[in-house]
Protein backbone atom coordinates (compact mmCIF):
# COMPACT_ATOMS: atom_id res chain seq x y z
CA UNK A 1 0.00 0.00 0.00
CA UNK A 2 2.81 2.47 0.56
CA UNK A 3 4.39 1.86 -3.20
CA UNK A 4 0.52 2.84 -4.51
CA UNK A 5 0.81 5.72 -1.73
CA UNK A 6 4.23 7.17 -3.17
CA UNK A 7 3.25 6.77 -6.93
CA UNK A 8 0.18 8.71 -6.49
CA UNK A 9 2.06 11.37 -4.70
CA UNK A 10 5.01 11.16 -7.26
CA UNK A 11 2.66 11.60 -10.09
CA UNK A 12 0.68 14.55 -8.70
CA UNK A 13 3.58 16.08 -7.21
CA UNK A 14 5.97 15.78 -10.88
CA UNK A 15 2.29 17.65 -12.48
CA UNK A 16 2.13 20.24 -9.92
CA UNK A 17 5.96 21.14 -9.93
CA UNK A 18 5.96 21.08 -13.70
CA UNK A 19 2.91 22.98 -14.50
CA UNK A 20 4.04 25.95 -12.12
CA UNK A 21 5.91 27.36 -15.74
CA UNK A 22 3.17 28.21 -17.61
CA UNK A 23 -0.15 27.85 -19.32
CA UNK A 24 -0.97 26.68 -23.11
CA UNK A 25 -4.38 27.29 -23.31
CA UNK A 26 -5.73 25.05 -20.53
CA UNK A 27 -9.03 26.83 -20.69
CA UNK A 28 -10.37 25.04 -23.15
CA UNK A 29 -11.51 21.25 -22.77
CA UNK A 30 -9.12 18.96 -25.60
CA UNK A 31 -10.01 15.69 -27.16
CA UNK A 32 -7.00 13.36 -27.77
CA UNK A 33 -6.94 10.33 -29.98
CA UNK A 34 -4.04 8.11 -30.53
CA UNK A 35 -3.28 5.16 -31.91
CA UNK A 36 0.00 3.23 -31.54
CA UNK A 37 1.55 -0.19 -29.93
CA UNK A 38 0.24 -1.75 -26.94
CA UNK A 39 3.36 -3.68 -24.58
CA UNK A 40 5.58 -1.35 -27.28
CA UNK A 41 8.90 -2.83 -25.01
CA UNK A 42 7.71 -6.96 -25.76
CA UNK A 43 8.35 -7.83 -29.59
CA UNK A 44 6.74 -11.25 -28.92
CA UNK A 45 3.62 -9.58 -26.89
CA UNK A 46 3.73 -6.28 -28.85
CA UNK A 47 -0.41 -5.30 -30.49
CA UNK A 48 -2.00 -2.82 -32.12
CA UNK A 49 -3.92 0.42 -29.45
CA UNK A 50 -6.04 2.83 -29.95
CA UNK A 51 -6.68 5.47 -26.99
CA UNK A 52 -9.34 7.80 -26.51
CA UNK A 53 -8.71 10.62 -23.73
CA UNK A 54 -11.18 13.75 -22.94
CA UNK A 55 -8.84 16.64 -21.15
CA UNK A 56 -11.36 18.89 -19.15
CA UNK A 57 -10.77 22.43 -19.78
CA UNK A 58 -11.54 22.80 -16.15
CA UNK A 59 -7.78 24.20 -14.06
CA UNK A 60 -7.50 22.64 -10.93
CA UNK A 61 -3.88 24.17 -10.10
CA UNK A 62 -2.21 26.28 -12.51
CA UNK A 63 -2.44 23.81 -15.56
CA UNK A 64 -3.39 20.88 -13.89
CA UNK A 65 -6.40 19.66 -15.28
CA UNK A 66 -8.96 16.05 -14.73
CA UNK A 67 -8.58 13.62 -17.91
CA UNK A 68 -10.78 10.36 -18.70
CA UNK A 69 -9.89 8.19 -21.37
CA UNK A 70 -10.23 4.57 -22.35
CA UNK A 71 -7.56 2.15 -24.22
CA UNK A 72 -8.40 -0.66 -26.56
CA UNK A 73 -5.40 -2.94 -27.47
CA UNK A 74 -5.22 -5.59 -30.40
CA UNK A 75 -4.90 -8.57 -28.19
CA UNK A 76 -8.46 -8.00 -26.28
CA UNK A 77 -7.05 -5.83 -23.05
CA UNK A 78 -8.86 -2.84 -22.54
CA UNK A 79 -8.02 0.03 -19.71
CA UNK A 80 -10.81 3.14 -18.42
CA UNK A 81 -8.79 5.83 -16.44
CA UNK A 82 -9.61 8.93 -14.56
CA UNK A 83 -6.51 11.31 -13.49
CA UNK A 84 -4.65 15.03 -13.98
CA UNK A 85 -2.79 16.15 -17.17
CA UNK A 86 -0.99 19.04 -17.53
CA UNK A 87 0.11 21.13 -20.54
CA UNK A 88 4.01 22.84 -20.38
CA UNK A 89 5.14 25.09 -22.88
CA UNK A 90 8.32 23.88 -24.33
CA UNK A 91 9.76 26.03 -27.05
CA UNK A 92 8.25 27.89 -29.36
CA UNK A 93 5.01 25.76 -30.82
CA UNK A 94 6.00 22.53 -29.12
CA UNK A 95 3.96 21.33 -26.06
CA UNK A 96 4.84 18.86 -23.23
CA UNK A 97 2.05 17.13 -21.89
CA UNK A 98 2.19 15.30 -18.64
CA UNK A 99 -0.39 13.16 -17.45
CA UNK A 100 -0.77 10.55 -14.54
CA UNK A 101 -3.98 8.23 -13.66
CA UNK A 102 -5.62 5.06 -11.98
CA UNK A 103 -8.05 2.82 -13.16
CA UNK A 104 -9.36 -0.24 -14.37
CA UNK A 105 -7.49 -2.98 -16.77
CA UNK A 106 -9.37 -6.34 -18.12
CA UNK A 107 -8.94 -8.41 -21.24
CA UNK A 108 -7.39 -11.74 -22.68
CA UNK A 109 -3.89 -10.65 -23.95
CA UNK A 110 -0.89 -9.81 -21.54
CA UNK A 111 -1.52 -10.08 -17.87
CA UNK A 112 -1.11 -7.05 -16.06
CA UNK A 113 -1.58 -8.40 -12.50
CA UNK A 114 -4.67 -6.36 -11.60
CA UNK A 115 -7.99 -4.67 -12.24
CA UNK A 116 -6.39 -2.09 -10.53
CA UNK A 117 -3.49 0.08 -12.41
CA UNK A 118 -1.96 3.07 -12.75
CA UNK A 119 -0.83 4.81 -15.73
CA UNK A 120 2.03 7.60 -16.00
CA UNK A 121 3.29 9.34 -18.76
CA UNK A 122 4.00 12.27 -21.57
CA UNK A 123 3.64 13.21 -24.76
CA UNK A 124 5.27 16.11 -26.80
CA UNK A 125 3.51 17.73 -29.65
CA UNK A 126 3.17 20.61 -31.93
CA UNK A 127 0.37 23.30 -31.68
CA UNK A 128 -1.18 24.07 -35.18
CA UNK A 129 -3.43 26.66 -35.94
CA UNK A 130 -6.76 26.68 -34.18
CA UNK A 131 -5.13 25.13 -31.51
CA UNK A 132 -4.99 21.61 -32.44
CA UNK A 133 -2.13 19.22 -32.21
CA UNK A 134 -0.17 16.31 -33.30
CA UNK A 135 2.29 14.74 -31.58
CA UNK A 136 3.86 11.35 -30.04
CA UNK A 137 3.24 9.88 -26.61
CA UNK A 138 4.93 7.57 -24.44
CA UNK A 139 3.21 6.21 -21.17
CA UNK A 140 3.50 2.66 -18.55
CA UNK A 141 0.64 1.48 -16.99
CA UNK A 142 1.57 -0.56 -13.90
CA UNK A 143 -0.11 -1.72 -10.67
CA UNK A 144 2.40 -0.66 -8.65
CA UNK A 145 3.46 -4.23 -6.80
CA UNK A 146 -0.09 -4.06 -5.08
CA UNK A 147 -0.26 -7.65 -6.61
CA UNK A 148 2.33 -10.40 -7.19
CA UNK A 149 1.94 -10.08 -10.53
CA UNK A 150 3.04 -6.74 -11.80
CA UNK A 151 3.86 -7.34 -15.76
CA UNK A 152 3.51 -3.37 -16.41
CA UNK A 153 2.98 -2.54 -20.26
CA UNK A 154 4.25 0.88 -22.21
CA UNK A 155 2.58 2.42 -25.54
CA UNK A 156 3.80 4.38 -28.02
CA UNK A 157 1.30 6.60 -29.56
CA UNK A 158 0.75 8.75 -32.49
CA UNK A 159 -1.62 11.23 -30.96
CA UNK A 160 -4.01 14.05 -32.64
CA UNK A 161 -5.47 16.46 -30.46
CA UNK A 162 -8.36 18.49 -31.15
CA UNK A 163 -9.80 21.46 -29.31
CA UNK A 164 -13.87 20.93 -28.24
CA UNK A 165 -16.07 23.64 -28.09
CA UNK A 166 -17.68 23.44 -24.96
Amino acid sequence: MQMIARKVVFGLAMLAGLAAGGAVRADQSQLAVSAGTWQTLRDNYRKPEFDIDYRSGLNLLWVVRPHVGVLAAGDGDYYAYGGFVADIPVMGPFVLTLNTAIGGYGGNGYKLGSHFEFRNGAEISYRLPGDWRVGAGFYHISNAGITRENGGSESALFVVTAPLPW
